[in-house]
C-alpha cells in the first residue's frame, strides 16, 4: 500500500506551527506528530537516550520522571557547544521515529512540526514542506508569554534560519496573523489543496 502525503510544517519560534499542525491533525484521513512531542517522550521514557544525556550533562538533569527539561534547558542555552552536542545525540533519534510513525500510519495524509526541518536538511525528505509566517510583535506577546527571556530567544533563533527564509524555502506559506478561525480556514484550504493534487495525478511532487 501507497504510504501517506507527507507534509512537514516549521517557522519561527512562537508562529504558531503547533497550532497549525493540530488543525491539520483534525481533518479527516490526517495523522499528526510533532518532533517536540517526540523529544518529550525520548527524555521521558528512553532509557538510553536518558543515561546518554545524564552521562554528557550530569547528574543535576535527571528529574522525577527522566530529564529534567529545564535543568537541561539552562545547560545548554547559550551554549552552543553544548546545544550541537545535546542536538548529536537527539536528531538522529528524531529523525529516525518520525520515519516509523510515518511508514507505520495507515492515515492518507501525515503531518509532523519540525521546528529545524531545513536546518537539519530534511526539507526534500517530504512532499510537502510548509513555513508558518506571524507578524514579529504577535510572536513577541507570544514568546513573552510563555515566559522565555531575550536571552533565551536569542540562544533559540541564533541557531535557526530566520522566518523569512524558511518561507523562502518551503514549498507552502501559512500566515498566522489573524484570529484561531482564520488559521483554521487556512489550515483546511491547505488540506483541500493536498486532497486535489494526491487525487489528480497521485504524486503531489
Amino acid at each position: 500500500m501507497e504510504g501517506p502525503v507527507t507534509i512537514a510544517v516549521t517557522g519561527p519560534f512562537a508562529s504558531g506551527k503547533s497550532t497549525l499542525v493540530r488543525l491539520l491533525g483534525e481533518l479527516p484521513g490526517t495523522e499528526a506528530a510533532s518532533a517536540d512531542e517526540i523529544v518529550h517522550h525520548l527524555l521521558k521514557n528512553d532509557r538510553q537516550t536518558i543515561s546518554r544525556i545524564i552521562e554528557r550533562f550530569g547528574e543535576d538533569v535527571r528529574g522525577s520522571e527522566g530529564i529534567d527539561r529545564k535543568a537541561l534547558g539552562r545547560k545548554v542555552f547559550g551554549n552552543a557547544g553544548a546545544l550541537r552536542e545535546l542536538e548529536e545525540i537527539l536528531h538522529p533519534l528524531v529523525r529516525s521515529e518520525t520515519d516509523s510513525r510515518i511508514e507505520a500510519s495507515e492515515a492518507e495524509v501525515f503531518v509532523v512540526e519540525i521546528p529545524l526541518l531545513f536546518e537539519t536538511d530534511r526539507g526534500e525528505d517530504f512532499d510537502y514542506t510548509v513555513a508558518v509566517t506571524v507578524p514579529e510583535e504577535r510572536r513577541r506577546v507570544w514568546t513573552e508569554e510563555r515566559g522565555v527571556d531575550e536571552a533565551a530567544l536569542r540562544a533559540v533563533e541564533a541557531r535557526q534560519l530566520t522566518g523569512e527564509e524558511k518561507a523562502r524555502r518551503a514549498d507552502l506559506v501559512v500566515q498566522n496573523d489573524a484570529d484561531l478561525d482564520r488559521l483554521r480556514e487556512r489550515a483546511y484550504e491547505l488540506g483541500r489543496r493536498v486532497s486535489r493534487e494526491r487525487g489528480s495525478n497521485g504524486n503531489p511532487r
